[in-house]
Order: C-alpha cells, then structure tokens, then sequence
C-alpha cells in the first residue's frame, strides 16, 4: 500500500492526509467559505488559535500567505519546521489573544 504525503500549508512538514486538519483561513462565522481552507497539522493549526482571535485571523490573516509571514509566528514556525513530524507539544494559550 502506497502512501501519499500531503504537507501542513504553514510549516511546510510532511504528513498522511488523516494527520492533517482543515483550517478556514477566513474563518466561517467572518463570512469564510470552502474555498478558503488550507490543510495545517494540529500543532501548526493550534498555535494559530491559540495565537489570534477570529476577527484578527479575518482582518489581518485571511489567506494561507499572510499567516506565514504573521509577525507573532515567525519564532513558532522557525522551531517548528527543526521538529519531525511526530513530535506533539501542547501549545500554550496567550493571556490575551490578538
């Protein structure tokens, strides 16, 4: 059996497909549709929530593109692409999210 490697959409890490989540970069109740999901893995997806509100991800970050280069995950995302796949941590919430 063949197995096909997709790749989270931030870290750029390689994953199977059931590994990784769907992300709305618009986020659904900010008017996000189907067509604004990317694939993330969990610890990569985590951080994004963790990290910002909705109505910051809507306003600041609505496509894949912008999140890379978000200011508040430059150091995450450079940590985070040295780790193999099977690594988990648990991230930590903000105090305050953006």
């Amino acid at each position: 059996m063949e197995t096909t490697e997709f790749y989270c959409s931030l870290c750029g890490r390689p994953f199977e497909r059931q590994q990784l989540t769907k992300h709305h970069c618009l986020p659904r109740q900010k008017g996000g549709t189907t067509e604004d999901v990317e694939l993330l893995c969990p610890q990569c997806h985590g951080m994004v929530h963790c990290t910002f509100t909705n109505a910051t991800l809507a306003a600041l970050y609505p496509t894949i593109e912008q999140l890379r280069h978000a200011p508040e995950l430059s150091a995450f995302l450079r940590w985070v692409r040295k780790q193999p796949p099977s690594r988990r941590k648990r991230n930590r919430p903000r105090k305050r999210k953006l």
